[in-house]
């Protein structure tokens, strides 16, 4: 029975993190790629499963030790895995997106919190229904520490699993596999309590029924879903890679290249391609050695050639991305690809940056063109910082210029739009000495230690001498956008803007600012809401925190002393889901990718949450107040670590860095992980019901990592940064250890 049992925990932790991280994935495409909504998912998640816990909790007083209940939960998680998966695959479809564009954020976001509602439920419900009949058969007062460690084992086990074989894997053969883990724990319990009831064995067949399909037509169940992806285009091909999902969708005879579900750019864009290509390399006046970094594929790289450069290298992260644009492309551009003078490096072009940074022999660049979609995302924020611009300048000969540009609107400038472009140009500005910008249906903006020519007759002379033939950045084109009065409406209006703050690695308050245009496309009321948060500064965040140690105080005032367990095991999970989320889009600035490493992140965090449980097995009320201590002086600590990394531009020896960030995820998860048994002890100790009141603390732990998902993907951690962020939570942590000290003293 107990082993029944254990694996049972085993099995819900392992479908735990790994539907987690799938469907994390899976919503990130349909999201557009934006690692900040991986915050609104946890959120969403771990909302049902802790009221899936605390219902299971209520429910198991009537089921008394029964397994019956976990029997139907591991068939209901079975089932539901193939269901949600399709359902998230069609949401453009079903929430009418147009094709290309970015869906409507609002109902998104319902479809993803609403759509995660069934599966969350039954894996929460499953914790609390197993400590009865766990109970019942083992030492009753270690049982929900031991059931806890057991699930967070499964995690470690999920996380490295996926890691190591599900990451590029069929995703239906995934859920197949978890399904089928489900399906044969169910048995497992029927066969330990010695259960022949024939009903629900034929409820766990018809689990197998349903997730069988996820096997057996998993190839066609791909196919289908992709297409459902990209309603209204014609699906040409996805690849997977480590680096993430990658699609070629056509509308009519045009390609377009997708990464994560963010459209990166058409097969072929000649207005755009030239504008930026031939306005940024004009004002040099020799342009031989450039760096492209990203998407050389739509046009751009063909008309730098046209400069006669003697070097181009161009920069893209995924080699998948080039052998696509290699099979898609038009000759013309292919041609470009292949010319000798360019250099085609797969990498990661901060890292690419650092290496020549690094090296004596490197020549300097005459101009860097960073060709990207807008900073909407950790991965692309990261181009658009001032630390990536300083490393850039390093990088440019004495009077070379680095291009950038932005989506803009010519004709009327919205505050988001105002701020995001204001806070680019102050970031430019903060590195170097002469920042041009260039307005029209994209903002050009070009910066250097020189001003470039003033006359446009200057910029059309050494086109001509150039021999340049466009049909776009023409003469009379290059005169009118040189001259054009938009220029100085925009700089004052961006001169007079009193909002918009730098962009650093540390606080990437673009991502904000692109979020808040985002919404203006479909609900301009939040879009201004959504402003007036990104405007606060920390001493909302500090208030915010003071208010919930208030509420902590005034909850355990009195004879509610032992309400401290489940205040304090929900302020660690919150500190703890902080923590992760920085961890996270962290490892996303410093090493450039996060999609093959989310698991393997979470499995560290998760195994060193199983270590915390065993090691914190006897641990008290006393061990809540070290516990909090520890964690607060874990978020001081990891601060300096982040600012350290930053501040050393340490992206040269960032090789290997990636097992720090696992340190820190493993110690973290330790110390969280040993408070859940202190906090259940203290909770359960007057208790009438033991096994309900760790559903309550179980409950609390999924609501404190709920709301610091939310609080921290959403808001704190790009509006206020990661050093005010951690310096907050270690206040938090502070006046927790100080209530659980106060009240031993009392006692």
């Amino acid at each position: 029975m107990k082993k029944a049992l254990a694996f049972s925990y085993l099995a819900l932790g392992i479908t735990s993190v790994v539907a987690q991280v799938l469907l994390i994935r899976e919503l990130l495409v349909a999201f557009g790629g934006n690692e900040f909504f991986i915050g609104w998912t946890l959120f969403a998640w771990l909302f049902w499963t802790g009221l899936g816990a605390r219902a299971g909790g209520r429910f198991g007083a009537g089921a008394g030790t029964s397994h019956r209940p976990l029997v139907v939960c591991h068939a209901c998680a079975a089932a539901l895995l193939p269901a949600l998966l399709i359902a998230v695959r069609c949401s453009r479809t079903l929430l009418g997106t147009v094709p290309g564009a970015a869906p409507d954020l609002g109902p998104a976001a319902a479809f993803a919190f609403v759509g995660l509602a069934p599966l969350g439920l039954a894996l929460g419900a499953q914790f609390a229904l197993g400590l009865r009949p766990w109970r019942a058969r083992t030492d009753a007062e270690r049982a929900p520490g031991r059931a806890y460690a057991l699930e967070t084992l499964g995690f470690a086990v999920g996380g490295g699993l996926f890691a190591a074989w599900f990451a590029v894997a069929n995703e239906f053969r995934v859920v197949g596999w978890l399904g089928g883990l489900n399906v044969l724990a169910g048995f497992a319990l029927c066969a330990g309590f010695r259960d022949r009831s024939a009903a629900f064995r034929l409820v766990l067949l018809l689990a197998l029924a349903a997730v069988a399909p996820a096997w057996l037509k998993a190839a066609r169940l791909e196919r289908w879903t992709d297409a459902r992806r990209f309603p209204g285009q014609f699906l040409v091909e996805t690849r997977r890679s480590i680096y993430g999902h990658l699609a070629v969708a056509a509308t009519d005879r045009q390609l377009a290249y997708f990464e994560n579900g963010l459209l990166l750019g058409a097969e072929d864009e000649p207005q755009a391609s030239e504008t930026f290509a031939h306005f940024s390399l004009l004002a040099h006046p020799a342009p031989k050695r450039i760096l492209l970094i990203g998407n050389g594929f739509n046009g751009v790289l063909g008309e730098i050639l046209k400069h006669a450069p003697e070097r181009v290298d161009y920069v893209e992260l995924d080699p998948e991305l080039i052998a696509l644009a290699r099979k898609h492309a038009a000759p013309v551009r292919r041609a470009a690809l292949d010319d000798p003078r360019v250099h085609v490096e797969c990498g990661d072009g901060r890292r690419f940056l650092a290496r020549r940074a690094a090296d004596p022999a490197a020549a300097p660049y005459d101009a860097v063109l960073v060709n990207l979609p807008a900073p909407g995302t950790a991965l692309l924020n990261r181009f658009y910082t001032r630390e990536f611009f300083r490393a850039a300048r390093r990088q440019l000969a004495p009077g070379g210029l680095l291009a950038v540009r932005l989506p803009f609107s010519p004709d009327y400038v919205g505050p988001e739009l105002e701020n995001l472009g204001a806070s680019l140009e102050r970031t430019l500005r903060a590195e170097f000495a002469t920042t041009t910008i260039l307005p029209d249906y994209d903002i050009l903006y070009l910066a250097s230690d020189v001003a470039p020519p003033a006359a446009p007759e200057e910029w059309i002379a050494r086109g001509a001498a150039r021999g340049l033939r466009n049909d776009f950045a023409v003469p009379p084109a290059i005169a009118e956008r040189l001259t054009t009065d938009r220029i100085g409406q925009v700089r004052a209006a961006f001169a007079a803007n009193r909002t918009a703050q730098i962009n650093r690695d540390e606080r990437p308050i673009a991502c904000a600012y692109v979020g808040a245009y985002w919404l203006r496309a479909y609900h301009p009321g939040a879009a201004a809401f959504a402003m007036r948060l990104a405007e606060a500064r920390w001493p909302w965040g500090a208030a915010s925190a003071a208010l919930a140690a208030a509420g902590m105080a005034w909850a355990t005032r009195g004879r509610r002393t032992r309400r401290i367990g489940p205040w304090a095991q929900g302020i660690g999970s919150f500190s703890l889901m902080a923590i992760e989320m920085i961890l996270l889009l962290a490892f996303q600035s410093f090493c450039g990718y996060l999609y093959h490493w989310l698991a393997l992140i979470l499995a560290a965090l998760m195994l060193g949450m199983a270590a915390g449980t065993a090691l914190g097995a006897r641990a008290s009320r006393r061990g809540l107040v070290v516990l909090h201590g520890l964690l607060a002086l874990l978020s001081v600590a990891l601060a300096f670590f982040l600012h350290a990394l930053v501040a050393q531009d340490a992206w040269a020896t960032a090789r290997g860095a990636e097992w720090i960030f696992l340190a820190w995820a493993a110690l973290a998860g330790g110390v969280v992980g040993a408070e859940f048994p202190a906090a259940n002890r203290v909770y359960a100790a007057e208790a009438a019901d033991a096994a309900e009141a760790a559903g309550v603390v179980y409950a609390a732990d999924l609501a404190g990592s709920c709301l610091g998902a939310l609080w921290i993907g959403l808001w704190s951690l790009p509006v206020l940064g990661a050093g005010p962020t951690l310096a907050i939570l270690a206040g938090l942590n502070v006046a927790a250890a100080f209530l659980a000290g106060r009240q031993i003293n009392e006692n």
